[in-house]
C-alpha cells in the first residue's frame, strides 16, 4: 500500500498546481496516476477479501485443533503484512495457545505485539487477553495494574464472541483480590448459569479452585 500512498501524494502535487512543471501533459499524467491508484485499490480490496475469507475459514480449528490453527496462521504471517494485520494474527495465535493451556507461550506471542500501537477496540482486546494470561501465570500484581488502567476500555468493548466471558473472568479475579469473596461467588454462579458450555480461550478452573479453597477454609473456621 505504500506505493498507493506515494501515488496519492503525486496526484495532490498535480492538483495543487505543480503540474505546470510538466506543461500541457500534466493533466494526462494526473489521470494516469488516478487510474493506477484505482487499479491498485481494486487489487488490494480483492486480495483483502480473499485473505479475510482464509482467516475466517480456519477459525474453527482454534477450538478443535489449536496446533493446526497455529500452523495455518503462521503461514498467513509469511511475507510482508501490514502491522495491524500482523498484530491481529499474532493475537489469534496467542488465543490458540491459551486454548492449549500454554500461557507462557501465549504471553510471549502477545508481548511480540506492540499493544500500545493497536487502536481502540483492538488495543482493549489485546490488554484484556494479556491480563487473562498474567492471571493464569500467577502475575497477579501486574494483572491488577492492567485492570486499573484499562477497566473502562474492557467494559466498553462490544460483547461478542468470548469477550463477555473474558470480562467476567477479570471481574471475578478483581473481586477476589479486593477480598470481596461473596461478590466473586455470586458472579461465578452467574457465569455458570449464563454460559454453561466451554468457550474458546477462556478457562475458569483457576478461579473456581481458588473460590473452593477460600470457601472451604471459611467453613472450617466457622465450624
Amino acid at each position: 500500500m505504500k506505493i498507493l500512498f506515494v501515488l496519492a501524494l503525486f496526484a495532490m502535487f498535480m492538483l495543487l498546481g505543480a503540474g505546470s512543471i510538466l506543461g500541457a501533459n500534466s493533466q494526462i499524467v494526473f489521470y494516469l496516476v488516478m487510474l493506477v491508484m484505482g487499479i491498485g485499490l481494486a487489487y488490494y480490496a480483492h486480495w483483502f477479501k480473499k485473505f479475510a475469507q482464509k482467516v475466517n475459514s480456519i477459525l474453527p480449528l482454534m477450538e478443535t485443533d489449536p496446533d493446526a490453527y497455529i500452523a495455518e496462521t503462521e503461514k498467513l504471517l509469511e511475507g510482508r503484512r501490514a502491522n495491524n494485520i500482523r498484530s491481529m494474527l499474532m493475537m489469534n495465535i496467542a488465543v490458540a495457545y491459551m486454548e492449549k493451556g500454554d500461557y507462557v507461550t501465549a504471553k510471549q506471542k502477545l508481548k511480540s505485539i506492540n499493544g500500545g500501537a493497536l487502536k481502540k477496540a483492538n488495543g482493549a482486546v489485546y490488554f484484556l487477553n494479556l491480563t487473562y494470561v498474567m492471571i493464569h501465570l500467577g502475575e497477579n500484581e501486574q494483572a491488577l495494574d492492567l485492570i486499573k488502567k484499562f477497566k473502562k476500555r474492557f467494559l466498553s468493548l462490544p460483547m461478542g464472541g468470548n469477550l463477555p466471558r473474558l470480562n467476567a473472568f477479570i471481574q471475578i479475579f478483581e473481586a477476589m483480590e479486593n477480598d470481596k469473596w461473596h461478590e466473586a461467588t455470586e458472579q461465578m454462579k452467574e457465569v455458570k448459569e449464563n454460559w454453561p458450555d466451554k468457550v474458546t480461550g477462556v478457562d475458569y478452573t483457576i478461579l473456581e479452585k481458588r473460590l473452593e479453597e477460600h470457601n472451604g477454609s471459611l467453613q472450617k473456621v466457622q465450624a
